[in-house]
């Protein structure tokens, strides 16, 4: 069997690939986790069609293969994986296309998308929205795609009013300038330059273990700070 794992939300598809490797460990079961920019064709055909000397199942994971660039590698790689002996689930930090999905009629295919109401928040980001409609924007958000993507998706944010404020042109559709310029508005330089400061002190504490507060109440605490 194979499974799909892809979207945007990278952090929640990665979440799921961990929950599938954990219950292949409860249960025993051999798994071989493979990088596709590392692995050769004959080395993925070796794999796929391997079989344990104790006759034990082997499922094969492989990270990133539909990101290869374009190449003859790059299609001969996905087009033996249907065709594999064993299961295989794919995790991909993109949406693929119908096409791309095409190749795998069988799969079990999941989808992490970013959901609208992470873009609301986004969106609503400013001094201009109450204390109440952003902390209600932000829950909706959080409980939707994860505290640990919104965050991710905020210090986006932040980084490209920066930018625009700067005098700066990030690269998107027209309406998005138009959205980010409208936005950047409601800000100092100062003001968003302390924001993404306060940012940067989350994300340290975060990989160091050393705070006291969970992501969700430091996002809370910087969404109040808006006002004061």
């Amino acid at each position: 069997m194979i499974t799909i794992l892809h979207g945007e939300n990278k952090i929640k598809s990665r979440d799921k690939l961990v929950q599938i490797i954990a219950s292949l460990q409860d249960k025993n079961q051999d798994f071989n986790r493979l990088d596709a920019k590392k692995i050769t064709l004959p080395q993925l055909e070796k794999t796929l069609a391997q079989t344990s000397l104790f006759g034990t199942t082997e499922t094969v994971l492989i990270e990133g293969i539909h990101s290869l660039p374009r190449s003859k590698k790059k299609d001969a790689l996905i087009a033996i994986i249907p065709n594999a002996q064993k299961d295989v689930v794919l995790w991909e930090k993109r949406v693929l296309t119908p096409t791309m999905l095409k190749k795998f009629p069988s799969a079990r295919v999941e989808l992490f998308k970013l959901t609208n109401s992470l873009f609301s928040w986004l969106d609503l980001f400013s001094p201009q929205t109450s204390v109440k409609k952003h902390l209600r924007s932000m829950d909706e958000a959080i409980q939707a795609n994860g505290e640990h993507m919104c965050f991710v998706m905020l210090m986006r944010q932040i980084r490209l009013l920066i930018q625009v404020k700067d005098g700066g042109k990030p690269g998107g559709a027209p309406f998005m300038i138009r959205k980010l310029q409208q936005q950047a508005q409601y800000f100092s330089l100062d003001q968003l330059l302390e924001i993404h400061s306060n940012l940067f002190e989350i994300d340290q504490k975060m990989k160091s273990s050393k705070g006291f507060l969970s992501l969700k109440q430091d996002l809370d605490l910087l969404g109040v700070s808006l006002y004061s």
